[in-house]
């Protein structure tokens, strides 16, 4: 049986620290994310040592599970809206590395890397909006070769992706 909501959550879920609305929002993202990632959060062997070390496995260990606690415990008390945002923000990221990143060259790839590398060590803020869509572009980046995402989006969250986008150049 698929685990559809990580241990933290229902427990966090039962005590009333998040509404039941949210719900449905976090199962999703879990399953998405699961689906679009070829990596685990924790590798086998950390799995093995983990439970050599302490005799149960930890209940975060796909991307899946780390994105969902991530998004339950990070928007307590925050606005049903806020939490509705961030996870549409999450999903469109996720379409966007796979966009962005599946056919580039290694060239690209260095390049965000050294720019990146240039714009963190001389501010600390204050970026310009160049210098934030670079460090974007090094998240998204992240998130491609980090989970190792591939192409099993649905039609739906394709056209999903393609209006959020639409909305948000407006």
């Amino acid at each position: 049986m698929e685990i559809i909501l990580n241990e933290a959550i229902v427990s966090m879920l039962n005590n009333g620290n998040i509404p039941s609305s949210r719900m449905n929002e976090l199962i999703y993202i879990k399953e998405f994310i699961d689906r679009i990632s070829t990596t685990n959060y924790l590798k086998k062997e950390d799995l093995l040592n983990l439970k050599e070390k302490f005799g149960v496995l930890p209940t975060v260990q796909t991307w899946g599970d780390y994105f969902q606690v991530e998004m339950a415990s990070s928007f307590l008390g925050k606005s049903d809206q806020e939490f509705e945002m961030a996870c549409s923000t999450l999903r469109f990221d996720m379409i966007a590395a796979y966009e962005v990143f599946s056919e580039k060259g290694e060239g690209f790839l260095d390049w965000i890397d050294s720019i990146y590398d240039e714009i963190t060590s001389q501010k600390d803020s204050n970026y310009t909006s160049e210098e934030e869509e670079i460090l974007h572009l090094k998240i998204l980046k992240n998130y491609f070769f980090d989970l190792g995402l591939v192409d099993k989006f649905s039609d739906s969250e394709i056209d999903w992706f393609i209006d959020f986008r639409e909305a948000a150049a407006m």
